[in-house]
């Protein structure tokens, strides 16, 4: 799905926007793709942490154009 970027955008923002993440959704494995100048980043971050344990320091700030990948488990 994709969302617009609003000034100071979080991962948070993000999951709410989308209704959270599915059962099927590997959360700790996802990741963020970012380019940086013309180089691409990519980071992971823990989302199951985030929304289903509420830990806020897994929430990170996005930027424009960032893409989050969550993968499937695999159970």
């Amino acid at each position: 799905q994709a969302l617009a970027y609003r000034e100071k955008m979080t991962l948070l923002d993000i999951m709410i926007a989308v209704g959270g993440i599915t059962e099927f959704a590997d959360g700790n494995k996802a990741s963020i793709l970012r380019i940086a100048g013309d180089k691409p980043q990519q980071f992971n971050v823990r989302l199951r942490d985030l929304v289903r344990y509420g830990d806020v320091s897994a929430n990170v700030e996005m930027r424009p154009g960032d893409v989050l990948i969550i993968p499937e488990s695999y159970f």
